[in-house]
């Protein structure tokens, strides 16, 4: 049988959050012909094994072992090379899944014009409504997938309805068309160990010609897990560090475009101080502008790495394939 949908699912010494993420892909109604993909990354040795004892009778599994972390690129690049489906999706461990989300999924690609699908990506508990307008009107937050007058790409804080076109994808939760990221090269490994592959990759299908959208059938539950999370101020240093080549990459052939970049990225540290001061704090402003100035000290080299990596070279770690 032809498989319709490969799911890629990269995990990071995850198992218990791994675990819930298959539950719900075998309580999928009515799926399509579905295979998933694992990319398990410095895992305890038995894991592939163990994996497929629990979900083996249920799903059809391929995993693959590794040694160490890929970064978030990478391992979703390792996904890519060892699916087989014609729409291939790739899902954070730690998020939860409504019953008819691959059925949803599929049917966004009756449009031949579509390229790319995904949802809004939900953190129950987290973020409540004060928070949400707060980020909105901060400029954090948009009502929709978009890509900023400075090059920075903004989600919804809240599901928005129906299904329209996106500018970009959250990386927790999309999906493209074979032809569509195969086209473009898979993930830009050079971007770094995670933040901003998933927008990159999008906008580039975007670019070759084909349509995004986003569905509010689609939307998942994300519960961010501790496991391998940096803290917040580590965080927001590595993301506008990595932010600077993808910026480039969506405005860099306009007018002014450092200009505009460094403006928007002053509105954001201004955003980002008032998260610092909820947070009590005052290094996850500084970071903002400490990742944005390196990022961009860093860009040539960035953009050499990214202009000569392939994201389907061979892998020199450690691996082993289970079918």
């Amino acid at each position: 049988m032809k498989i319709q949908l490969s799911v890629v699912v990269p995990s990071y010494r995850r198992r218990d959050e791994l675990d819930r993420c298959l539950e719900d892909l075998a309580a999928q109604i009515d799926p399509p012909s579905l295979e998933i993909v694992l990319v398990l990354q410095a895992f305890p040795a038995g894991a592939a094994e163990s994996v497929r004892e629990r979900f083996g009778g249920r799903l059809n599994l391929q995993i693959a072992e590794f040694n160490e972390g890929l970064g978030t690129g990478g391992a979703r690049n390792e996904g890519l090379r060892m699916s087989s489906g014609e729409i291939v999706a790739f899902l954070d461990d730690d998020v939860r899944l409504p019953a008819g989300w691959s059925r949803a999924l599929v049917s966004c690609y009756a449009d031949p014009k579509v390229g790319g699908a995904g949802g809004f990506v939900d953190h129950p508990g987290h973020y409540g409504p004060m928070r949400n307008t707060a980020y909105r009107i901060l400029g954090i937050t948009s009502n929709r997938f978009k890509i900023d007058w400075g090059g920075f790409n903004i989600g919804p804080a809240f599901n928005p309805p129906g299904v329209h076109k996106a500018e970009w994808l959250g990386g927790g939760n999309m999906s493209f068309r074979r032809a569509a990221i195969v086209g473009v090269g898979g993930f830009d490994e050079a971007l770094g160990a995670f933040w901003h592959e998933d927008a990159d990759v999008t906008h580039r299908v975007m670019k070759s010609g084909w349509e995004v959208v986003c569905s509010d059938q689609l939307a998942v539950d994300h519960f961010p897990s501790s496991v391998n999370r940096p803290p917040l101020r580590a965080q927001v240093l590595e993301r506008e560090r990595t932010r600077v080549l993808f910026v480039w990459k969506a405005i860099g052939d306009r007018a002014l475009w450092q200009a505009r970049y460094a403006s928007r990225l002053a509105l954001h540290a201004v955003a980002m101080s008032v998260v610092g001061l909820a947070k009590r704090d005052p290094m996850i402003p500084v970071n903002v502008i400490k990742g944005g100035w390196r990022g961009y000290r860093e860009l040539a080299d960035a953009r050499r790495d990214s202009a000569g990596r392939t994201g389907f070279a061979n892998n020199a770690a450690d691996v082993s394939v289970h079918s």
